[in-house]
């Protein structure tokens, strides 16, 4: 059979990235599997031993085992590259930078900007590899000369927000076999390779550099009290005191759990106010705005689009869709809704749709 390219899969020991293994060593390419090893929070670990080699969801030592498991079943090379202080720079020190700062920042986009489709994508060209793939569920198309990237088939696993930040240099270079597929459909092709050991093998949730179901320990092991956050007021939006919280940074807009101010009217996170040190709540209609603005934007297609095109709008990962319209002004942008949307949060990212294809995105402010 003759070959079809070099290419590196970046494989994490779970289904998908096998099953993309499988795929593409039938269809004829020449690859090799490469597994990424990321930072994960040595102080939630009490053994001195388990502090020097502390497991990260996505990274554990049991997942790299098992991806050079199917690595060697496809009798394909498998490789390592440890990325720890890439990616504690990148995407963890962001994460907590972000909330020192009073912003709400999602660290996945930033891992697949600067980790999968950044420092893995240099190390696909050193090897002399034609191509780079990975289990995303997205799909690449091409038309007139330029590449566009696509909402994948199956809603509920499509990853297309976190990967606005691709050029066309690196779509023209990505492969992404599992686009047109859906997550049964993707196990079924596992059995069909004779992949037995993806049998019944659970999926990692969560942000994957810490153990907690949310991000407020992790806050406190990585900031300090009295100089990253401190108590302080509770305030309602016409300035009156209503409580005291523990600190801005373990809040977002639109939180309704935890502000522990009751006796009325439901109240939510609607704002902060980093001078007085003070927390903002108010009523569910305060939360909603027409025009937001929008940094870091980038384009797909490398150019801006038409100023009167409506788009579709998402605002968090399988968030609903809001419909708006976006223009440059001054050195950022800003998008006009066509209806309020509730509880936008700086620091999360704003992407654009057009039907299927993702036409770029940047950052709330």
């Amino acid at each position: 059979m003759k070959k079809k390219g070099k290419v590196l899969i970046g494989m994490s020991g779970g289904v998908d990235s096998s099953v993309v293994a499988a795929m593409l060593k039938a269809d004829g390419y020449e690859c090799i599997g490469f597994y990424l090893n990321l930072w994960s929070d040595p102080t939630q670990f009490s053994s001195e031993e388990s502090k020097k080699f502390p497991q990260n969801k996505c990274c554990s030592i049991a997942s790299m085992m098992f991806a050079r498991q199917i690595a060697q079943k496809l009798d394909m090379p498998f490789y390592s590259l440890n990325l720890e202080s890439e990616f504690k720079e990148k995407v963890v020190d962001y994460f907590i930078e972000g909330h020192r700062q009073g912003t709400t920042p999602n660290p996945c986009v930033s891992c697949n900007k600067n980790i999968k489709f950044g420092a893995m994508f240099k190390k696909m060209e050193e090897l002399g590899c034609d191509f780079l793939a990975t289990g995303h569920y997205v799909k690449i198309k091409k038309s007139k000369g330029k590449f566009t990237l696509h909402r994948g088939l199956d809603g509920s696993k499509d990853q297309s927000y976190f990967l606005y930040n691709l050029s066309q240099e690196k779509l023209s270079r990505l492969l992404f076999p599992l686009g047109d597929y859906t997550k049964p459909e993707t196990r079924e092709l596992g059995k069909k390779f004779g992949l037995s050991e993806l049998e019944g093998k659970r999926e990692s949730q969560g942000v994957c550099f810490y153990p907690e179901a949310t991000y407020k320990p992790f806050l406190e092991r990585y900031m300090k009290a009295g100089k990253d956050f401190k108590p302080g007021e509770i305030h309602d939006t016409e300035g009156n005191k209503l409580g005291e919280h523990e600190g801005l940074p373990f809040y977002t807009i639109g939180q309704r759990k935890g502000i522990k101010v009751g006796g009325g009217p439901a109240l939510y996170v609607s704002g902060v106010d980093k001078i007085k040190n003070a927390l903002i709540v108010g009523s569910e209609e305060e939360l909603y705005s027409n025009n937001v603005k929008v940094t870091d934007m980038n384009f797909l297609t490398g150019e801006p689009p038409d100023e009167d095109e409506i788009f579709d709008i998402r605002m968090r990962n399988h968030g609903k869709f809001s419909r708006g319209r976006i223009k440059k002004v001054d050195t950022h942008f800003e998008v006009e809704l066509l209806e309020p949307e509730r509880g936008v949060m700086a620091g999360q990212s704003l992407v654009l749709y057009r039907g299927t294809e993702v036409v770029g995105g940047g950052i709330l402010t």
